[in-house]
C-alpha cells in the first residue's frame, strides 16, 4: 500500500482529474448503451413483425395469396 505521506498535491490533483475524466466517459458510454438498447428494441419489434408476415405468407394468408378461394 502506498504511503500517503508521499502523495504530493500535484499528484493528488492529477488523480482527481483522471477520476473525473473517467466518470464523464462512463456517463457517455452509459448513455450510448441506453440508446443502443432502445434502438435494439425497435429493431427487434420490426424483425418480429417481418417474421410474422413471412409466416402468414407461408400459410397463404399474406398480402398476395396464391389461391383465390372466393
Amino acid at each position: 500500500m502506498a504511503d500517503l505521506e508521499n502523495i504530493t498535491d500535484e499528484r493528488a490533483a492529477r488523480r482527481f482529474h483522471q477520476m473525473a475524466s473517467l466518470e464523464r466517459q462512463l456517463v457517455v458510454k452509459g448513455e450510448q448503451i441506453a440508446s443502443c438498447k432502445e434502438h435494439l428494441k425497435e429493431l427487434t419489434k420490426d424483425y418480429d413483425g417481418l417474421i410474422g408476415r413471412m409466416r402468414a405468407a407461408a400459410r397463404d394468408e399474406g398480402d398476395l395469396p396464391l389461391f383465390d378461394l372466393q
